[in-house]
């Protein structure tokens, strides 16, 4: 194979074979499914499935409150009416005894209360001891850590709040479990859930042969791995899961700190239910960013930790008792089948595309972007039902495959229609036009220059004896012969008829003398037959090298041209011919 190089425009392989279009369907799919896979391993294209998985939940139908979780939230206008931070514990001791005469299943308490805050410790303490179905919290699985409440530790009614964070720091997973150090803790929502769930007799069962997946009533839990979805090496230890959020603060039903103190809000609410109570202060600063935020607004909408856990609830409940779908990646093998079919489609598409008679019109390529794009948007579209179904596909990921398909096949027929252009049919070697340009091209730079015109001698004769077709193979064994007797930097092409010419750039007289010595040699060579020749019983060559120097005075002349160097060079083809053919003459300008 040799590659011929014209300056300033695409490299044209001159190759005897081009694949049809089913083998560059097989050649395009699986390269730009590895590619893309390359791509999305590196993770270039994680903030887009961020990205993408953000707006999905945006886009989901509101879905209806959750009406066995309760919020009791701690805001900024409640803490001035308290009159002080943190919430004094004779004031919580209160809510929480309050809260108690109603019965609820069980209480989250999503404060720190790790020290005393008088008044009322004491009389806190004795409420802790009283509430056996009241979860405290600590946050021990990172630095700097804080401890739960001792009596509840003692009581081992305690639950962590570690929420871990995208590195976009926004919140897309729950971390039901996780270790310490010294021992694996349960997350808050996971221990509320559990504690719900126990009137109804559900608690996790391992699935054999699954030590990582738990049944869990109607649910299966998996645990999320560091590649699921978009996700590409994220810190995934501990037991973690893709947070699938019923939404913010309009999916709970929810009461004041106020309320409760003052015993303001009707029993039914709180009896056996799930009750969280927490800050959702914007002072307090215990706020994450979600999907639910918007980085185009000025006032991204911020989640309180209090929501995120009751939504990690809600999820674990609703997936148990309802069927609700819960959010996890495509397993591994699905995930290389979807970046399949994504750049099969694009090789679908395009090839539709330019099978038409569109692709002969100016509209073409309008309507072929039109048609990516309505494409892209199909794969948009799927992947959000995906995951309305509980599943996050990398959308990002697929979009990439099926456009670097799609233009793949855009290219290699922008390639066939440039052969078509540039490369004669019969040879596989650059046609007349292509000769030209690159000749005038390689004439503007001015350079040390040689031109070689190779005519096969009494070629008529051979057609007239052998015939067209054996004509036609002969012409193509001289070519690759050229090609083969030529270097890398030499330029071949067929001039017309039996003729073919070589650019030799930066190439003296005697360089040249010296290749077209041996393209004689090497078609002498081939002994192919010609008995109607007489010069020799075989096909030879006639060739008339022309060189022009670098310092050549002809080079500075305004009407220099490389018209110049044909005409010289075929009077050296003259000359060679008119001396008995199957050798070469030389001309210098």
């Amino acid at each position: 194979m040799k590659i011929q190089l014209l300056p300033g425009r695409r490299k044209i392989q001159q190759i005897g074979w081009n694949p049809p279009p089913d083998w560059v369907a097989f050649i395009i799919v699986p390269s730009t499914t590895v590619a893309v896979a390359l791509i999305s391993w590196l993770g270039l294209l994680q903030a887009s499935e961020w990205f993408i998985l953000d707006r999905f939940f945006r886009w989901r139908p509101l879905e209806p409150p959750d009406r066995r979780i309760v919020v009791v939230t701690i805001n900024d206008e409640d803490i001035t009416r308290v009159g002080t931070w943190p919430i004094p514990d004779q004031d919580l001791a209160r809510v929480l005894l309050n809260l108690k005469a109603q019965k609820p299943r069980v209480v989250g308490l999503d404060l720190y209360r790790d020290l005393p805050v008088e008044p009322g410790h004491r009389e806190l303490t004795g409420v802790f001891q009283t509430m056996p179905n009241l979860i405290g919290v600590q946050f021990g699985l990172n630095h700097p850590r804080v401890p739960a409440p001792p009596v509840l530790a003692k009581l081992k009614q305690v639950a962590d709040t570690n929420i871990p964070e995208d590195p976009d720091k926004r919140v897309r997973r729950a971390m039901l479990t996780g270790d310490n150090g010294k021992q694996t803790v349960a997350g808050l929502g996971l221990v509320l859930a559990l504690k719900y769930l126990e009137q109804d007799n559900l608690r996790p069962i391992a699935v054999p042969g699954s030590p990582e997946t738990y049944q869990l009533g109607k649910a299966r839990f998996d645990r999320l791995q560091g590649h699921d979805g978009g996700y590409v090496g994220i810190d995934d230890r501990g037991y973690q899961v893709l947070l699938n959020f019923r939404g913010t603060a309009t999916a709970f039903q929810t009461m004041s700190f106020t309320d409760v103190l003052h015993n303001r809000f009707p029993g039914h609410l709180v009896r056996d239910r799930v009750v969280l109570l927490g800050t959702t202060a914007e002072s307090v600063k215990d706020i994450f960013l979600t999907p639910y935020s918007d980085n185009q607004k000025n006032d991204a909408e911020w989640m309180s930790g209090l929501l995120v856990h009751a939504n990690i609830t809600s999820q674990i409940l609703s997936a148990a008792l309802d069927g609700r779908p819960l959010l996890q990646g495509f397993p591994g093998a699905f995930t290389w089948i979807w970046f399949l079919t994504g750049a099969a489609a694009g090789v679908v598409i395009s090839w539709q595309i330019l099978q038409t008679n569109w692709i002969n019109k100016q509209l073409s390529y309008v309507v072929a972007i039109f048609s990516i794009i309505v494409f892209n948007a199909g794969v948009v579209a799927v992947g959000y039902i995906f995951f309305l179904q509980g599943w996050w596909v990398p959308v990002a990921t697929s979009i990439l495959a099926l456009n670097g398909a799609a233009i793949s096949c855009f290219a290699y027929y922008s390639y066939k229609l440039q052969c078509l252009a540039y490369i004669d049919g019969l040879t596989q070697v650059a046609n007349r036009r292509y000769f030209d340009l690159c000749l005038a091209e390689h004439i503007q730079r001015k350079g040390n220059l040689s031109l070689i015109l190779c005519d096969v001698d009494y070629f008529k004769l051979y057609n007239d004896t052998y015939g067209h077709q054996a004509g036609d193979e002969c012409l193509r064994s001289v070519a690759q012969t050229l090609k083969s007797a030529t270097r890398r930097t030499d330029f071949l092409a067929r001039y017309g008829g039996e003729e073919f010419a070589v650019i030799l750039p930066n190439t003296t007289m005697a360089e040249a003398s010296i290749i077209a010595e041996r393209i004689i040699n090497q078609v002498r060579a081939l002994q192919l037959s010609h008995q109607a020749s007489t010069t020799a019983p075989y096909v030879t060559l006639s060739c008339g090298v022309a060189n022009v120097a670098i310092d050549d005075p002809l080079l500075k002349r305004s009407d220099w041209s490389g018209i110049h160097l044909l005409v010289q060079a075929d009077k050296a083809l003259y000359r060679a011919k008119h001396e008995g053919r199957d050798r070469f003459m030389t001309v210098t300008l």
